[in-house]
């Protein structure tokens, strides 16, 4: 919640018995600045003693030597930020109460005049008194508003009621645009005008074209040209953005509305009941949200049964199509999340994992996805199924592990942030065993080779036929036939020929190039070349023995890291 401040109105101020035989000099907007202390100066400099909403108290009584004086104070005042300026006048300071008059006027600027004296000291303890039951009643106002919008909760209808209660709170028109779901509007708004505007929104905020105001001046909100100001509030719950909360800055057009308030209420007391109600609709909503994965959650075994290959195609079909129709004929993609230290205990893992959705389905429904989720074996799985039939869309899927692993960056327990292994594309849903499979092998793969700047199980390439002779046992000896030479030569003489052959095919066999990546003159490359085609043979270049060395290198690397 920001930070509330003592503040109160120049026309409420005015009626105070203090100011009855003061003289006001103030235009209606200048009546609608806000007072947010007082202040006594007789010193001709402001510098740098104001903050900004102080009420300005003064005798003048060092204008007298200089006729500008007065005027210099003045324009300082006005550029500081001050709310407005009392004076006692005097012989000093009458030459200059023409001229004054005319720049406040110019600037809206209050200007109160007393003809006798008065005791400063009775205004300030007066104002300051004001201004502490003024800050009292606005946060009891406040406390009120948060009550209802409580109470309002309890009662189980969504957000309408709480935007309706800000509505009629505030007396501007509310609107609130979530990233996903259908928005929602005080006054009413037809849907399709009211996509319309959220869809414009979005577009401008993006754009950063967004007519946005942070109203904690002394200033009431303002329209800019024909196009109303607005306030703008991110709704947000787990640490995540799921709503903006709008208000537009001009005077509600729901006449029904009954205004709390006998006056517009200030900027301060506005955003203030914004954040409040925020708070409720991100209560309401982590409740929906929640409901559903616990309801999600009974549905676990069904998913584990699914991943088990324990279900028909009929079955899975009959599944997805309840859910949506697209779903049914969709592909599917598995994402394994590899264990996580400290989380032995899967019921502890899962619990976590049901919050952690609320935001990952989102993040996932955006790009198109529909998330299914589970703990086995202390694994996270995410099922991710795309209604787009044909090829993965790798770049959309890694966008999204991105934004989770953003989100949880400066959380406690991160789920999504450690190795991962992301399987093929399944079209056929009974096989999507296949696509788990291959997501552990791709985990299994990054403990060998380290992790992968992308880890689809598609970009392993070589490494899948690597890992198949590993596991049968062949791979050592693959290694020893097509590079077992040269590997003795550099343990014996502390050479360089396996690194140099490594880059000399990643290069192409260009001579040039691998000198230069190499570091070494041209005639220490020839040398070596010569060396490892005595110890391989003149045939190592061709293609079909090449692709053998080639393997046989990235087998190497495999088993041992990289060549360096």
């Amino acid at each position: 919640m920001g930070e509330t401040t003592l503040h109160i109105q120049m026309r409420d101020m005015l009626k105070r018995p203090v100011f009855r035989k003061a003289e006001v000099l103030a235009s209606e907007r200048a009546l609608t600045r806000y007072v947010r202390w007082v202040h006594i100066m007789e010193v001709p400099e402001v510098g740098n003693l104001l903050n900004g909403g102080e009420l300005v108290l003064t005798t003048g009584i060092g204008w007298q030597d200089n006729a500008q004086q007065g005027l210099s104070f003045l324009r300082q005042l006005i550029a500081h930020g001050a709310a407005g300026l009392c004076i006692e006048l005097g012989v000093h300071t009458q030459s200059q109460l023409g001229a004054m008059k005319e720049i406040a006027s110019a600037e809206d600027f209050p200007l109160i005049w007393f003809h006798e004296q008065v005791r400063y000291i009775d205004i300030t303890q007066d104002l300051h008194f004001t201004l502490l039951r003024s800050h009292q009643r606005l946060i009891a106002e406040l406390d009120t508003l948060t009550t209802s919008f409580n109470q309002l909760l309890l009662n189980g209808d969504g957000v309408q009621p709480l935007l309706r209660l800000l509505s009629r709170t505030t007396g501007y028109d509310v609107a609130l645009y979530p990233l996903e779901g259908e928005a929602s509007a005080v006054p009413y708004c037809a849907p399709e005008h009211l996509e319309a505007r959220r869809q414009s929104w979005f577009m401008h905020r993006e754009s950063g074209t967004t007519r946005m105001e942070s109203h904690t001046e002394n200033t009431t909100p303002t329209n800019h040209g024909s196009s109303p100001a607005a306030l703008s509030l991110s709704v947000q719950a787990l640490e995540y953005t799921f709503a903006d909360l709008v208000l537009t800055t001009a005077k509600s057009s729901n006449h029904d509305l009954d205004l709390e308030h006998t006056h517009q209420p200030s900027s301060e007391f506005v955003l203030q009941a914004m954040e409040r109600c925020a708070a409720a609709i991100a209560q309401d909503w982590m409740r929906t949200k929640y409901m559903e994965e616990k309801r999600r959650y009974k549905e676990d075994m069904w998913v584990i049964d699914w991943l088990n290959g324990h279900h028909s195609a009929k079955e899975i079909h009959e599944y997805l199509f309840t859910a949506s129709p697209l779903l049914a004929t969709g592909t599917g993609t598995v994402m394994l999340f590899d264990r996580i230290p400290g989380y032995s205990d899967s019921l502890k893992l899962q619990k976590l994992l049901i919050q952690r959705n609320i935001v990952s389905r989102s993040i996932f429904s955006r790009e198109g996805f529909t998330l299914y989720s589970t703990v086995l074996n202390h694994q996270i799985i995410l099922i991710i199924i795309d209604p787009q039939p044909g090829v993965q869309r790798k770049s959309h899927l890694w966008n999204c592990i991105q934004q989770l692993q953003q989100h949880e960056a400066d959380q406690t327990h991160r789920l999504f942030s450690g190795l991962l292994g992301i399987g093929q594309s399944c079209a056929n849903l009974a096989r999507i065993k296949d696509s788990l499979d291959s997501a552990k092998e791709t985990l299994s793969i990054q403990k060998d080779i380290g992790a992968m700047q992308q880890p689809f199980y598609s970009n392993l390439h070589c490494y899948r036929i690597i890992a198949g002779m590993k596991q049968s046992g062949s791979l050592e000896d693959f290694i020893e036939e097509y590079l077992g030479p040269i590997i003795r030569y550099d343990a014996e003489k502390g050479g360089q020929l396996l690194h140099t052959l490594k880059q000399y095919l990643v290069l192409c066999c260009s001579k040039q190039e691998t000198a230069t990546r190499l570091f070494i003159v041209r005639q220490t490359l020839y040398h070596r070349l010569h060396k490892i085609e005595t110890l391989l043979g003149e045939d190592y270049v061709l293609p079909e023995k090449r692709v053998a060395i080639e393997l046989a290198i990235y087998g190497y690397e495999y088993v041992n890291g990289p060549i360096a």
